[in-house]
């Protein structure tokens, strides 16, 4: 593993490796979610927001693509650690409605060891360029083993 200038390990996964996982993920593909930002142990994704299919009766991000954001973010977060992996456990905690013209997922690796990574993501509404923190959430990532297709794409 090489370092960057600013001495961090690089990533295990490049920006264009998540990109590609997306749009291969039929799910993930639909919600437009896109790849901001890829460092070791950090990650980014941007998501728009689309009332007519995203919405819940109230008019907010439904808490759903909400979780979607917390268990996306904290993967790909632990992927750039660890290469291929699987969620073993997510949480969320909502604070405040999704209001936004789109979602912002900032994931930051907590703690890693050989069996398992923790991350922290931070979930903010976008509107007229203002942030605002809505969701904080949780995960338990699992290296998926050997068989590692997104490291090959790197």
């Amino acid at each position: 593993m090489s370092d960057t200038p600013e001495g961090k390990p690089e990533p295990l996964v490049s920006r264009e490796a998540l990109s590609y996982v997306v749009s291969q993920q039929t799910f993930s593909n639909w919600t437009g979610v896109t790849v901001n930002r890829v460092e070791y142990g950090l990650v980014e994704l941007e998501m728009p927001f689309r009332r007519e299919d995203m919405a819940q009766h109230h008019g907010f991000l439904h808490g759903a693509m909400i979780g979607f954001l917390v268990d996306n973010v904290c993967a790909y977060t632990a992927a750039t650690v660890v290469g291929d992996v699987l969620t073993a456990q997510y949480s969320v905690n909502f604070l405040r409605p999704g209001i936004g013209a789109k979602f912002i997922a900032r994931g930051q690796m907590v703690s890693r060891s050989k069996r398992q990574v923790v991350v922290r993501a931070d979930i903010f509404a976008v509107q007229e360029g203002e942030e605002k923190l809505i969701a904080i959430g949780d995960s338990v990532v699992m290296p998926a083993g050997e068989r590692n297709e997104v490291r090959e794409l790197k």
